[in-house]
């Protein structure tokens, strides 16, 4: 088996174990919008589309805490070519107002940023499980605004105002 037919099939796999999260009973729920699967005909047909090129992946998280467990948030992980070698990068792309998100939707996730987390063995599934987490239990420590960190902890009654006319503004269907 060539590399490109091995990463290949490492990707197929991952977004089989993505498309699971959207199971009922799935502890962590991801809904998959569109992946690089969708249209192989034009990935295989592209010079190099097994190797060398990054692939990326859209899809819905469902937060299951207050007042995120009202709508579904869109994020993109991008995977740079060397994947599994290197972590992928994850973004929203649906706004959300979260202490640890920035205004242009970036997220500090430990799995993700560090070395020592991030292994070649690492799952998506195991990525948007952090991502979900992360939602869920805002970490003040590793704000990426803080302001709204700010606001979360001093004042989280308008935090709460603030994030839930967000969410009722921004967010997406958990359909």
């Amino acid at each position: 088996m060539s590399a490109s037919s091995g990463a290949n099939k490492r990707l197929i796999t991952e977004i089989q174990k993505l498309s699971v999260l959207a199971a009922p009973d799935s502890s962590v729920k991801f809904l998959l919008d569109k992946s690089p699967l969708d249209d192989p005909a034009a990935a295989a047909s592209r010079p190099g589309a097994s190797s060398g090129t990054s692939h990326v992946i859209l899809g819905r998280i469902l937060p299951s805490s207050s007042p995120y467990n009202q709508a579904a948030f869109q994020i993109e992980i991008k995977l740079p070519a060397e994947f599994p070698f290197k972590p992928p990068e994850v973004a929203f792309v649906t706004h959300i107002y979260h202490p640890n998100v920035d205004d242009k939707g970036k997220i500090c996730v430990d799995l993700l940023n560090s070395n020592d987390s991030w292994k070649p063995t690492t799952s998506l599934v195991d990525v948007v499980k952090a991502v979900v987490d992360l939602i869920d239990h805002p970490k003040i420590d590793h704000a990426l605004n803080a302001d709204i960190a700010n606001e979360y902890t001093n004042n989280r009654n308008e935090f709460d105002r603030k994030a839930l006319a967000s969410v009722k503004e921004k967010g997406l269907s958990r359909k």
